[in-house]
């Protein structure tokens, strides 16, 4: 490893700045929720059917985890700064290639119909880390974006890293190619209900496909506001960043893996923390299939949790993201 660090001292007193100034409270409403849905093509009825929803132990209809993603800063920003001033940090990276990293939610307060969300985003922390396939020094800047609702509760926290890399990148392709997997189709979410005693560490999830297109990336664009030209401006993408084409958005992506984990939990179970590790770009005209495994069952303060394992494949069988998520599920007794 390189003896000097890349992390300068400059860099590092801006760990906990904030990013933005404040922005007004936006209220959860269905139409929200109906966007969010159709840009993820989630069928859910713990989301959207109001019979169904009142039965389970959250007495009515919630928000899907991930709509949190909607109540970003920086995306409430692009109705502002369209022309993207607003993504300047307040230090220059330290090296030009950059890409995003991962995606790391924390759920503690489901969203409802009617909630008024504040959202706050700060640095959470830079560090730099050797990369293991002979990219040099990459520098992680971690952004936390902190959701509070009406009664001042915090109810998740949204994080996302940017990596400034020294070397090349290959986020471009993912990683090896390895076989195409193999054909799956997706099953509709479960009604019935999972309990913990009903899993075995190695027991799967029912696998999730999902069809990207460009009408795909626009839909969650504007479920979410993040209108990022490198999602849908051909020339941009190409020209200005050396793409072989727009490239589909990192949280869609997480969302979709999230997806992947409620359709399993039933309506009784809790996303509690959810991970994603985006390998490479997704394109229009790719096919993801998402995966996931129980890779650890335990009870921890009287709750039966379980930790799962996850990852997608593209059309090719290149593997785009690892992913893990902590759930909490009901006992039989």
């Amino acid at each position: 490893m390189s003896a000097e660090s890349a992390v300068t001292d400059d860099m590092r007193k801006h760990i906990g700045a904030r990013l933005f100034a404040d922005f007004p409270a936006e209220e959860v409403t269905m139409w929200g929720i109906r966007r969010f849905l159709e840009a993820t093509t989630d069928e859910n009825p713990l989301w959207q059917d109001e019979d169904y929803a009142r039965k389970t132990r959250w007495g009515g209809i919630i928000a899907p985890p991930a709509f949190l993603e909607a109540f970003n800063p920086a995306n409430h920003a692009f109705r502002k700064y369209p022309d993207m001033s607003h993504m300047s940090l307040p230090f220059q990276p330290p090296f030009p290639r950059t890409f995003q990293a991962f995606n790391e939610y924390q759920f503690f307060i489901p969203l409802r119909p009617g909630d008024s969300i504040t959202s706050i985003s700060k640095i959470g922390d830079i560090y730099e880390r050797e990369s293991t396939s002979g990219g040099g020094r990459m520098v992680f800047i971690r952004m936390d974006n902190e959701h509070r609702n009406q009664r001042g509760e915090l109810v998740g926290i949204t994080s996302e890293a940017m990596v400034s890399i020294e070397g090349s990148s290959s986020k471009g392709t993912g990683s090896s190619q390895t076989t195409a997997p193999e054909k799956v189709e997706s099953q509709l979410p479960r009604t019935g209900q999972v309990y913990f005693e009903d899993i075995d560490i190695g027991t799967r999830l029912p696998p999730l496909v999902k069809e990207i297109t460009l009408f795909t990336i626009l839909k969650w664009a504007a479920a979410v506001n993040d209108y990022g030209p490198h999602h849908f401006d051909y020339q941009f993408a190409t020209q200005m960043l050396g793409l072989p084409n727009v490239i589909a958005h990192g949280t869609q992506n997480t969302a979709f893996l999230a997806q992947l984990v409620t359709n399993w939990l039933g309506g009784e179970g809790v996303l509690r923390k959810h991970y994603a590790e985006l390998r490479g770009n997704v394109f229009p005209g790719d096919t993801l299939t998402f995966r996931g495994r129980v890779d650890k069952k335990y009870v921890q303060d009287g709750e039966n949790v379980a930790e799962i394992e996850s990852q997608v494949e593209n059309q090719n069988g290149r593997r785009v993201i690892l992913g893990r998520s902590t759930v909490i599920l009901p006992g039989r007794g």
